[in-house]
């Protein structure tokens, strides 16, 4: 008869729970082995439908790997972004690499519509105020490259920053916002009598929102009647509609959910306050006895351009046109993937 003691017994236990772990272990290895094989394949056949060479791919694939989704950096300018200020830091030879990713990927511009989120994104000859020991000087983005921002002050300064100052730089981005954000100059240098400062970019952009909504850029043919002077919305139903040959055919040139800008092809006569009634469709669908007010106005002998404040909305027209802005911005990006 064989006997056992305590040590055989645990002996065989360590051995069977040690091979519990190896497996366990080695299971789970191989199964994330091979997820991550078939993502990077994954990864490496969207790439070639971009037309990214085997380089390109390699190289953005490094910074995507460590995203919870990868594929997302080819349809995300701001996730490609992240990637490309990464890459940059880790080398300089990286930078040509991304300036072809960046151009396959139609990632060289911005729309209009959408805000910043880096520094990468500000258009070259962007203007706005260079803000150096308390005081403020008009300037321009005079270069952009995958490192840095070349800024050209336009004013005349009497101290140019220097290398590891701080300096602030504010613009002003239309129909968008007012963003600024702070970066330590790098370095400083002339271009004839013009202070140019070289700064590092940088994803910290402050903003502040010019408006409550979106301001939508289109070109819808409207009419106006203008009271020429302050009406309240209680007070239409006892002024009743006014005579069809009395309104003014003009063109809404953006629209929100707050208001219009409305151009006429003609001198206008009105004031900021007065309140005019409109009627316009949009996408099939007709907006009227809209009263609204004058906000500001623009005008020449042969234009005249008002801004305008709804003040009777109904909720649903509200929705509306909150829905039909959202439709042509998806438009508006599957053409911006398109065609850039």
């Amino acid at each position: 008869m064989f006997q056992t003691d305590l040590t055989d017994i645990l002996l065989v236990l360590f051995g069977f729970v040690a091979s519990v772990l190896v497996l366990t272990v080695f299971s789970y290895t191989i199964s994330r082995y091979l997820a991550s094989r078939s993502a990077r394949r994954e990864f490496e056949v969207i790439g070639k439908q971009m037309g990214l060479n085997k380089e390109e791919i390699s190289l953005l694939y490094r910074c995507a790997s460590t995203l919870e989704e990868p594929n997302k950096v080819f349809h995300s300018k701001h996730i490609f972004e992240k990637c490309a200020g990464k890459l940059v830091k880790e080398s300089p030879d990286n930078i040509p690499i991304i300036v072809s990713v960046r151009k396959k990927l139609k990632f060289e511009h911005i729309p209009w519509f959408l805000p910043l989120a880096t520094t990468r994104d500000i258009e070259v000859y962007q203007t706005g105020f260079i803000s150096y020991k308390g005081k403020s000087y008009s300037a321009a983005v005079w270069e952009k490259t995958e490192e840095d921002l070349k800024i050209a002050i336009l004013d005349r300064i009497p101290e140019s920053p220097q290398p590891s100052e701080k300096v602030r730089f504010s613009f002003l981005r239309e129909d968008d916002g007012r963003y600024h954000f702070e970066a330590e100059v790098l370095n400083t240098y002339l271009e004839g009598e013009k202070v140019i400062l070289v700064i590092p970019h940088t994803e910290k952009l402050g903003k502040v929102q010019l408006r409550e909504s979106i301001r939508w850029k289109v070109s819808t043919p409207a009419r106006a009647f203008f009271f020429n002077r302050k009406v309240k919305p209680e007070e239409l139903y006892l002024i009743g509609e006014p005579p069809d040959e009395s309104f003014v055919e003009g063109t809404i040139e953006n629209i929100s959910t707050g208001g219009v800008l409305i151009c006429f092809k003609r001198f206008v006569s009105a004031k900021e306050g007065d309140s005019l009634l409109l009627e316009f469709e949009w996408k099939g669908r007709l907006f009227k006895n809209i009263l609204a007010e004058i906000r500001h106005i623009t005008s020449s002998t042969d234009r005249t351009c008002f801004g305008l404040k709804f003040l009777n909305l109904k909720k649903a027209q509200e929705e509306t046109i909150r829905k039909f802005i959202a439709e042509e911005q998806r438009e508006a990006l599957k053409a911006y993937k398109m065609d850039r």
